[in-house]
């Protein structure tokens, strides 16, 4: 929603020309200087995203575990 691209009323208008692709998830080999995300934005102070989403990834030299997605199913 900070980028536009949701509604925090059902009055909001949401700028469908905005949000974020994600290069890198858990697990990922990431080398230096490499893309983790791509920010698609029409605001131009977007530096609290970059934070929110600097902030949510922990790199290591070590190798992680992906956590499961799907955990049960329900019918």
């Amino acid at each position: 929603m900070m980028l536009g691209a949701g509604r925090a009323t059902k009055e909001s208008v949401i700028d469908l020309a905005v949000g974020v692709v994600l290069h890198k998830k858990v697990g990922d080999y990431v080398q230096a200087g490499e893309a983790l995300v791509t920010i698609h934005s029409n605001n131009e102070n977007v530096q609290e995203v970059i934070e929110k989403i600097y902030s949510a990834y922990q790199l290591s030299d070590k190798k992680v575990v992906k956590p499961t997605l799907i955990y049960t199913e329900i019918q």
